[in-house]
């Protein structure tokens, strides 16, 4: 069903190139690592990665969300030759429910959004490498390796929105809380918008 996503991405990226008007952005969208608080353990789900997990997407169009994951569980410790990885879109609601049971209400999650503003050919940048990688999935997805965080990272690297750290970026964007601590710096030296939202108690959230 990959080509169904590469299709309504298309469809998506070609309507907001002819809208015209206001700036372009892209919002890179973050739900935090967590656990279960102690008095819901029989309730509340252990989500991969514990305390250190958490998941990255970038919403690069309307309600389109590109999304980088493993195809197998448990996922690769180091990189294959054989790939087990892949790029999709997903809509927010989808972005939101990547943890089990997978029915999340939006509210209970502790999220960050940043509102990232790009130029046009910034924005031209990150669409046509989405398209790409859609289309193709350019590494594995490795414990050691490229993950939901350092693909976002290297996709905003490619349009010069942060520093290009090449072969490296894998280990200097390891967690999702490597970027966000970029994205924080940034935000604050460009007066970016970010949005935050708590969580439920249910949960023991990770900080920053």
């Amino acid at each position: 069903m990959k080509w169904i996503a590469f299709l309504l991405f298309a469809m998506t990226w070609a309507a907001a190139r002819g809208s015209g008007g206001a700036p372009d952005s892209v919002r890179v969208l973050f739900i935090y690592g967590s656990k279960p608080a102690k008095a819901y353990e029989k309730t509340e789900r252990k989500w991969f990665g514990g305390m250190y997990g958490g998941h990255v997407g970038m919403e690069i169009g309307r309600d389109s969300v590109l999304s980088f994951r493993s195809t197998e569980y448990p996922c690769h410790f180091f990189p294959h030759k054989k790939f087990s990885s892949t790029f999709e879109i997903r809509t927010l609601h989808g972005m939101w429910e990547t943890f089990p049971p997978h029915n999340y209400v939006e509210a209970d999650l502790k999220r960050v959004v940043f509102v990232i503003p790009v130029t046009r050919e910034q924005k031209r940048m990150i669409d046509s490498v989405a398209r790409r990688y859609l289309h193709h999935t350019p590494y594995d997805y490795a414990t050691a390796g490229m993950r939901c965080a350092s693909a976002t990272y290297e996709i905003l690297a490619r349009a010069g929105v942060v520093r290009d750290y090449g072969r490296a970026t894998w280990w200097k964007i390891l967690l999702p809380r490597d970027l966000r601590s970029i994205l924080f710096r940034q935000a604050e030296a460009g007066g970016w918008t970010i949005y935050r939202f708590k969580g439920s108690a249910h949960r023991v959230w990770e900080g920053d």
